[in-house]
């Protein structure tokens, strides 16, 4: 690998957290529907997964009906969000040793996330990410979820790399789409909590998949 700069997600990639997503549509059908079965359908959970939880909130409301509001509806999933992160979320296999790996070898890091920033500050301080990644990078202050490249630009911006030295490690297909398209390196992560993983390894330049884990690129670089 040709590596001098590196972008991260956080949710589903660096760090295991996607299993909030089956826990929010089961605790949502139970709060308003009694069916703890409900999921709100493919092409809805592809449109929530890549912006931010403020506007998910505002298109559940608007779609089903879910909570007083938009507003009131976002409040109580940060507060599950919160809790996850704070108690429940862990890295994801060999990302540790990966992101160790990278620092020694002086690649500059950065984090491109859809997570509120907020969020992002009581995981990063609970794994002392800050370590490895001295600015964050949120779809929030870029204006635009990751179906446009503006993110991932901005951190490219950051770290100072080029576009073909430059990595992105994503676990969603369509941010590793937009990041493909706009000419950056790819590292595809599969999660079995990503309803989308069909047609991930075909735009990843190089794809971790079920069972294996981020230790087989320390080797590659």
């Amino acid at each position: 690998m040709n590596i001098k700069g590196a972008i991260f997600d956080l949710d589903g990639t660096t760090i295991d957290t996607l299993f909030y997503w089956d826990n929010l549509w089961a605790k949502l059908g139970e709060m308003y529907l009694s069916d703890r079965s409900f999921r709100p359908g493919l092409d809805f959970e592809k449109a929530v997964r890549t912006i931010t939880q403020q506007e998910t909130a505002h298109l559940i409301h608007n779609t089903f009906g879910f909570g007083d509001s938009g507003e009131a509806l976002y409040e109580m999933m940060y507060q599950d969000l919160l809790h996850m992160f704070k108690y429940e979320a862990s890295f994801k296999p060999g990302a540790k040793e990966l992101l160790d790996h990278l620092k020694a070898r002086g690649v500059k890091m950065t984090i491109a996330s859809a997570s509120m920033p907020g969020l992002l500050k009581v995981v990063f301080d609970r794994f002392d990410l800050y370590q490895y990644f001295p600015k964050i990078i949120s779809c929030a202050e870029v204006g635009k979820g990751k179906s446009h490249p503006d993110v991932f630009i901005a951190a490219e911006k950051y770290l100072g790399t080029t576009r073909d030295n430059t990595w992105v490690f994503e676990d969603s297909f369509v941010a590793l789409q937009t990041a493909k398209n706009a000419g950056f390196q790819t590292v595809g992560v599969f999660d079995k909590y990503n309803f989308g993983s069909v047609g991930v390894e075909d735009v990843s330049t190089i794809y971790i998949g079920e069972g294996d884990s981020f230790l087989r690129l320390i080797e590659k670089i």
